[in-house]
């Protein structure tokens, strides 16, 4: 989609979207009709920097809008923030939201900030299905507590079967 203030994004000059055949439907991308929701998703879906345009939207934290095929609600859940950008703790850890891979093929990485300033590391996160990579501590600090969870059940499942293992006396 683009628009005055962000067409320093090179990216967004291959946007399908940007194209003259959608020029007119710049509002469908914050409608709340589903209908229209579901008419853009589709133009994104065969866009060629959609990648570009969803890891935009995350980095970025864009809450409102389908971006890269991506509505708000998918974006937050990505990001494990709310409607306001707070980060919030989820029943349902989020997927990937470029190939919807299951939490356990993500996986975060620590890496130097080349912006350096007060934070001198950033937290990535990428899927091992379609090596899709984002910048977000939120979406770290969901990746890290599920991969916890996951570690502790299979602990805790090691210790049960162990117990029945045991002959009792």
């Amino acid at each position: 989609m683009s628009s005055g203030g962000l067409s320093r994004f090179t990216w967004q000059d291959d946007a399908e979207c940007s194209k003259k055949q959608y020029r007119g439907i710049a509002s469908k991308f914050f409608s709340s009709d589903p209908k229209e929701r579901s008419e853009v998703k589709n133009i994104c879906y065969s866009c060629p920097v959609r990648k570009d345009c969803l890891k935009y939207a995350l980095e970025a934290k864009e809450l409102w809008g389908v971006w890269g095929g991506k509505d708000e609600s998918e974006i937050r859940r990505a990001l494990s923030v709310s409607h306001t950008g707070r980060e919030v703790r989820r029943t349902r850890f989020p997927n990937c939201p470029y190939c919807s891979a299951r939490p356990s093929r993500l996986s975060v990485i620590v890496a130097p900030s080349p912006e350096g300033g007060r934070w001198t590391t950033m937290k990535l996160v990428t899927c091992a299905e379609c090596e899709f990579t984002w910048r977000s501590r939120t979406s770290a600090n969901a990746v890290d507590a599920y991969h916890a969870a996951r570690e502790r059940a299979r602990k805790k499942k090691s210790k049960t079967t162990k117990a029945k293992k045991k002959p009792s006396k």
